[in-house]
């Protein structure tokens, strides 16, 4: 082959080659070679041998990796090649298949890819490499016991790509495919809309979980027929109590289970024969508590499917569904004098974060109409709610609290069909973990962790991600009541230069742009405000609002006219009531004339103007108290105006 050449070291389980010492490049000679090769194995103890190489100069150096995660399957990583691609980080990760399109476009959000320059001058480069991407993921559908395979650096040219180096690990058996995700049909329904429920484990004692349980069903007029299973008690808050399941007149919809441990089997056995196809198990000390909780979970398991029952649980806190006034919960948030109605459900994983989330909610008006903890997840889980709550006309959004996926099958299925009906899933996922064991051997395994796959998968199944706990909340809520914008071009008005600016850096860091005003609209802004003011974007309209309030709301009316404006972003400082009123009333204005999203920041403090907050909340404009929280709100909008796009492209190419 000629000099000259790269000789590498050849090891089994030797991954990391530079590092050990194992690569030598720019040989020129045969005694070079065997000096080098010399050199190599005092270094690094039992090598099989060595691999020769020609040198390969010129050119981009990328890698392609292909990883099976163990929840969502294959997944396909692009980036930059080399040694230093775990700590630049310059990657793009999709779940697989890939098409040549999606190849492209992973590549288009690759820093390397973000120069226009760049992307002229690497245009047949960057053709064979999105090539290179969907072989690879190809090969994950044909070769189901590749568990990782790390193809860096891959040289690529004008003329093609070539691969340096190659590392591959592989299964002893191919990886078999788990779909433990049993449908839940109509059984579910009974779960979240019972007709009858019965308590076992209820108690005359609030300070018991079967007695706040019980106070809660009744308190907020549960309509149904609700009984007791106490053989203490044979009345509780009016309602029969019964010795045992057996005992009652006839079956429930759904049994709440709060018993000890112990018991919880064997109560499920009565249920089961008793006729009643559904039980919410409120008692803990199962999975979550280690390996002998877990055989005991499969114990209760296997009781329920011998009997025909679906549980939600064990370990939940509970169930809620407001326009059935139906609150099967033992979470302190139905201390709540009366629980309203809404558009949004949550679904948490966690009880105590569940809970908390819901009281918060509620808090600051977000509608949440449907509140599900489904806690171990024994049998139904996430993706069975989520189906339920695709089909149920009083749901638009789906708000989750996520710890992890346990049944992908049904949790995929379940995004897809809200993306088809419309409906808008968005998830906080906890738990970011670091790569998985495989980490240290490959850079895929060290890139593609559990957390980018995650990303990956939301962004294919077509779900809204958020950054924090209090953006699920706000982004609920915004998804839940405004229209979604066009595209990413934000408006801004404010009456600070100082707030203008913060809201600036802000878009600028969740990637949204500030709208370049037409020349008419700056026009018709500059013969409203102040001299001294700023008519294009982000507008300032000055402290004059203070005596002049309603011009902000005639300014934001011209932003919104402007068609190069997809989305409004009201900024206020310190406005109190009553000028914060005429304030209000002119931007509520603006936004019902325009149909297009509008939220609102207020630094102030509440007090200040409680009559123009409430006409906010009433008209639907949410209204955030620090600028930060109204941009993320803004940027799910984005996303999920962006996840609709490409379903409709979808359906349009399905169509043709």
């Amino acid at each position: 082959m000629g000099y000259p050449v790269a000789l590498k070291a050849r090891r089994s389980g030797l991954f990391h080659k530079v590092a050990a010492g194992g690569v030598r490049l720019d040989v020129r000679s045969a005694a070079e070679v065997r000096r080098a090769a010399a050199e190599m194995r005092e270094k690094i103890p039992g090598l099989d041998g060595y691999v020769i190489q020609p040198m390969v100069k010129g050119g981009l150096e990328m890698m392609v990796g292909l990883r099976r995660d163990p929840v969502f399957g294959p997944v396909v990583i692009v980036g930059l090649g080399g040694g230093l691609v775990e700590a630049i980080g310059d990657v793009a990760v999709r779940l697989a298949p890939v098409s040549l399109a999606e190849a492209a476009a992973m590549i288009g959000e690759l820093r390397l890819s973000s120069a226009a320059s760049l992307r002229h001058q690497f245009k047949a480069e960057l053709e064979h490499l999105a090539q290179v991407v969907t072989r690879v993921s190809d090969l994950a559908a044909r070769h189901e016991d590749i568990l990782e395979l790390d193809l860096n650096p891959i040289v690529i040219t004008s003329e093609g790509a070539m691969v340096v180096d190659a590392k591959l690990v592989r299964a002893a058996v191919p990886a078999a495919a788990q779909r433990t995700w049993m449908p839940a049909e109509a059984t579910i329904g009974k779960l979240l809309n019972p007709q009858s429920i019965v308590v076992v484990g209820a108690s005359a004692n609030p300070a018991k979980q079967g007695g706040r349980l019980f106070r809660y069903l009744v308190k907020h007029g549960f309509p149904g027929r609700l009984d007791a299973v106490n053989p203490n008690e044979s009345e509780i808050l009016g309602r029969p109590s019964y010795p045992s399941v057996a005992e009652l007149p006839e079956p429930a919809d759904m049994a709440c289970i709060v018993v000890p441990m112990d018991d919880v089997d064997k109560v499920v056995e009565a249920c089961g024969k008793k006729g009643i196809p559904t039980a919410t198990v409120f008692t803990s000390g199962f999975a979550e508590t280690g390996p002998q909780g877990r055989r005991r979970q499969e114990q209760l398991m296997a009781t329920a499917r011998r009997n025909g029952i679906r549980l939600c649980g064990p370990n939940t806190a509970g169930i809620m569904s407001a326009d059935g006034r139906m609150c099967a919960a033992i979470g302190m948030a139905f201390e709540v004098e009366s629980v309203p109605e809404g558009n949004v459900a949550m679904l948490s994983q966690s009880g105590a974060i569940g809970s908390a989330l819901l009281s918060r909610a509620w808090d600051q008006g977000v509608a949440i109409g449907r509140w599900i903890c489904s806690g171990n997840e024994a049998d139904l889980g996430l993706g069975d709610y989520m189906l339920a709550l695709v089909d149920d006309p009083a749901c638009s959004v789906i708000a989750v609290f996520m710890e992890a996926v346990r049944d992908p099958e049904a949790f995929k299925a379940a995004c897809r069909k809200a993306r088809e009906r419309g409906k808008r899933v968005v998830v906080y996922k906890s738990g970011r973990s670091a790569a998985g064991s495989r980490a240290a051997q490959t850079h895929t395994g060290a890139i593609a962790g559990d957390d980018s796959v995650y990303s990956a998968a939301f962004k294919a199944l077509g779900v809204v991600r958020v950054p924090d706990l209090q953006t699920l909340l706000d982004a609920a809520g915004a998804l839940g009541q405004l229209p979604l914008p066009a595209g990413r071009r934000i408006g801004v008005v404010s009456a600070s230069g100082g707030a203008c600016s913060v809201v600036a850096d802000e878009c600028a860091r969740r990637q949204l742009e500030m709208a370049e005003l037409s020349a008419e609209t700056v026009s018709a802004i500059s013969e409203v405000i102040p001299p001294f003011g700023v008519p294009t974007n982000p507008v300032d309209v000055t402290m004059e609002v203070t005596v002049r309030p309603a011009m902000l709301g005639r300014v934001a009316e011209l932003v919104l006219r402007d068609p190069g404006v997809d989305a409004l972003l009201v900024m206020l400082t310190t406005n109190a009531d009553p000028p914060a009123v005429h304030v209000g009333e002119g931007v509520i204005a603006a936004a019902r004339a325009s149909g297009k999203p509008v939220v609102v920041s207020r630094l102030g403090a509440e007090f200040l103007a409680p009559t123009s907050l409430a006409m906010y909340r009433t008209a639907r404009i949410p209204v955030f108290a620090m600028p930060e929280r109204a941009v993320l709100v803004l940027r799910a909008l984005v996303d999920a105006a962006e996840i609709a796009s490409r379903q409709t492209s979808a359906l349009g190419e399905a169509g043709s």
